[in-house]
């Protein structure tokens, strides 16, 4: 066991990884998934009543192991939630103190769990948030390098949040020469986060004042959004687009149908258990959407994992329309967990906690 095992932040993983050093490990991960020398725990999301916020406590967990990367990672994540509507589109977001002062909790509020396999070491507990939006990133660049044309260069880019910033910032990594024109509902967002996304990539990144004119002409589109109703169009297709998304809501049938490929993130859906008076609440179309599981069977298609590995095909042709729509693994966590920790040991970063408090045995009378 280690002297000490590290307690490592959100600030700290920023400094430690960038995301030219995260391709590595998850390409390794996602490979030793597809050929069965990795596994993954689907999520589980226990829903209950967060009855003084009038939100909803979604406790979350997941875990994965890549024997290769010596990792095995837990992630657990306790949110509240709402689902107001904005622009007449129902979203899922996030409570936290910046909205109301009697909340305690920030947008970020998981833990990562690190293990090292070979020796069941615990090395570290991670706060989960800037590894959890770097390995999204990373992960649908990936899926654009297997799946759309390589000299695919215009994007039109939905989504100017948390999330869209390693989505832009990891494709503009892959092909720096991309053009990037972005479109969200919020113009002040959107403005801000086209000014600030071009003091951070060398693409040309662009406002678009519709989604319409955001995907005019593009070759790639991605959706990154936190709505819970399908955000592409099925008109928008054409011979040779590749369509990202990062969750399965930014989505419908329309659009899947009319998709040459489809490749899905990971092996299922989330598992939602819900509990209390919950489980008798009428809520409106969108937000019940949301946690029931949908009609459409999402493990029909090939995941990234088997396109990565070899082991189902990725994009046949030029003229293909391919779609990937993401859903979370926990082999991301570990992978890119177990980078940080590795840099976070050479470079003496963490607050150490001495390995015997995690270690104390049964008492026995």
């Amino acid at each position: 066991m280690p002297e000490f095992v590290r307690l490592i932040n959100n600030d700290e993983v920023a400094k430690l990884i960038d995301l030219d050093s995260c391709f590595e490990p998850l390409e390794v991960a996602f490979r030793d998934l597809g050929k069965g020398d990795a596994a993954s725990v689907r999520r589980h999301d226990v829903l209950s009543r967060a009855g003084k916020f009038n939100a909803i406590n979604s406790f979350k967990s997941m875990s994965g192991v890549v024997p290769s990367l010596d990792a095995a990672c837990l992630r657990v994540d306790s949110d509240l939630l709402r689902i107001p509507k904005e622009g007449g589109d129902s979203r899922r977001e996030k409570l936290t103190k910046s909205q109301e002062a009697s909340v305690t909790i920030g947008k970020e509020n998981g833990l990562l769990i690190l293990y090292r396999v070979s020796t069941g070491e615990l090395l570290a507990i991670f706060t989960d948030g800037e590894i959890q939006r770097i390995r999204v990133g990373v992960t649908s660049a990936l899926a654009v390098k297997y799946l759309a044309n390589a000299d695919a260069r215009i994007v039109g880019f939905l989504g100017s949040g948390y999330q869209a910033e390693t989505q832009l910032a990891a494709l503009a990594s892959l092909r720096p020469d991309c053009t990037f024109r972005v479109f969200s509902p919020n113009a002040s967002h959107r403005n801000e986060f086209v000014g600030k996304m071009r003091l951070q990539v060398p693409s040309m990144v662009e406002a678009a004042q519709s989604a319409d004119d955001a995907v005019q002409g593009a070759e790639i589109i991605i959706s990154a959004t936190n709505t819970l109703v399908p955000t592409i169009k099925s008109e928008w297709l054409h011979p040779g687009m590749h369509i990202n998304c990062i969750k399965k809501q930014e989505v419908d049938m329309g659009v899947i149908d009319k998709c040459d490929r489809v490749v899905v993130g990971s092996a299922g859906d989330t598992v939602h258990v819900v509990v209390g008076e919950l489980r008798g609440m009428k809520l409106n179309e969108m937000a019940k959407g949301w946690w029931k599981e949908p009609g459409h069977i999402w493990e029909e298609y090939p995941f990234l994992a088997d396109v990565i590995a070899g082991t189902a095909p990725g994009r046949g042709h030029d003229s293909e329309i391919t779609c990937y729509v993401g859903h979370g693994t926990a082999i991301q966590f570990a992978a890119v967990a177990m980078l940080a920790y590795q840099r976070a040991e050479q470079e003496n970063v963490g607050y150490l906690v001495p390995s015997e408090r995690f270690l104390q045995p049964i008492l026995q009378k």
